[in-house]
């Protein structure tokens, strides 16, 4: 069975896409444990819970992304759902913006966010690629 060959420039994108989902994950507690964030003056049961959840599968994700890290057989799926989520997560953001009156600046850092991991991500692939025509 041929070894795969690690690629260090998708592995800095998924270490480090990881570590960004952990402190997500950090600040998507903060409801929970009654911390201010920027935009929200207080917080609701509903809203504390919600976040919860979203924090426990950030958290999650963040791990799995570290440890896919290390797995080049994990490359092409990780490379994929992150390229995937980063074009959902801009026009997500931006679809907040336009057609449901959340501001600019409540958006703009999951749309920097997104933007940003999506080049990467399409380098990523890109590089994937021609690592794999070169076997």
């Amino acid at each position: 069975m041929q070894r795969l060959k690690e690629n260090r420039f998708v592995r800095s994108v998924l270490f480090s896409n990881g570590v960004i989902d952990l402190f997500a994950a950090l600040a998507l507690f903060f409801p929970v444990l009654k911390l201010p964030l920027p935009g929200y003056s207080s917080y609701t049961n509903i809203l504390a819970f919600i976040s919860g959840g979203w924090g426990i599968a950030a958290l999650t994700f963040g791990i799995g992304r570290i440890y896919a890290s290390f797995k080049p057989e994990f490359y092409w799926m990780m490379v994929i759902l992150g390229l995937t989520e980063a074009i959902l997560l801009v026009f997500y953001s931006l679809f907040n913006v336009f057609f449901l009156e959340i501001s600019f600046l409540q958006a703009m850092l999951p749309l920097v966010i997104g933007i940003i991991y999506g080049l990467f991500y399409l380098v990523a692939l890109l590089n994937l690629l021609r690592t794999d025509k070169l076997s």
